[in-house]
């Protein structure tokens, strides 16, 4: 069977592109930030929210065009990819959860109030999302939610990050 074309391969290729700058810049501000300064216990559970979110949506992002390629109908494609993204956006979620949790319980609450819940809501809406395509709830648009889903992890990857940021500068200035 031949690759059927997916009308949004565009959409996800410039999402991955974006996710692989994202991912690239966290990564220098990690090398530089590791000369300059000690990190503080939250700034790494805030680092892998830049890398966990730009990192699934390049894969995620990847992921139709590539099971596209086995010649499999594009609701089909979306499904199945909606469920890997429920499934990765389950299991990191948690496992962010379960950190921020430890981290207030030994001491370090986070550092700006309510943003762990702005990322967490963010999540949530990617699932969603996901939810829908996977399930096939949204019919001959498959595309729509799941593209969202990716829209909103790198909404909360530059969210983490420009706090990242900002508590860098803060501690910076202060030294």
């Amino acid at each position: 069977m031949a690759p059927h074309p997916l009308p949004a391969a565009d959409v996800l290729v410039a999402i991955a592109q974006i996710a692989v700058s994202l991912a690239g810049f966290s990564g220098l501000i990690a090398a530089l930030r590791g000369a300059m300064v000690d990190w503080h216990p939250r700034d790494i559970w805030s680092m892998s929210w830049m890398l966990g979110m730009s990192v699934g949506a390049l894969l995620l992002g990847l992921l139709p065009p590539w099971l596209a390629l086995s010649g499999a109908p594009e609701a089909a494609v979306y499904r199945l990819s909606g469920a890997a993204g429920v499934m990765y956006l389950a299991l990191f979620g948690l496992a962010t959860a379960i950190a921020g949790r430890r981290l207030t319980r030994r001491g370090f609450p986070p550092r700006v109030p309510g943003f762990p819940t702005v990322l967490f809501s963010l999540l949530g809406l990617a699932v969603i999302a996901d939810l829908v395509a996977a399930l096939g709830l949204s019919g001959p648009r498959a595309a729509f939610p799941y593209v969202g889903s990716l829209v909103a992890m790198l909404i909360a990857a530059v969210a983490a990050l420009c706090v990242f940021l900002v508590l860098l500068a803060r501690n910076t200035k202060g030294e």
